[in-house]
């Protein structure tokens, strides 16, 4: 199943149009592609970022509803005392 891989890269290596490929207009036409998908993805993160700030805005949390909410620390010491064995 996986023989005919080299064969096919072989019959391409031998295709005059595999020469096209050293030619350096075909890289600056993938740089202009590469330089283009950034942009869109650079477009894309910041309007995600936009976005979900301004939804945050919008709903405000109340003060009990925080990241800490559920935590507390009343029955819990900062150091805890190691159980010597004897």
């Amino acid at each position: 199943m996986g023989s005919w891989l080299p064969l096919a890269a072989a019959l391409l290596l031998r295709v005059p149009a595999a020469e096209a490929l050293a030619e350096p207009e075909l890289c600056y036409v993938l740089d202009g592609v590469l330089f283009l998908y950034g942009i869109v993805l650079t477009v894309l993160y910041c309007r995600l970022k936009f976005v979900t700030r301004r939804a945050l805005q919008r709903t405000p949390m109340k003060p009990e509803e925080g990241i800490y909410t559920g935590l507390s620390t009343e029955h819990q010491e900062t150091y805890e005392m190691l159980q010597h064995k004897s």
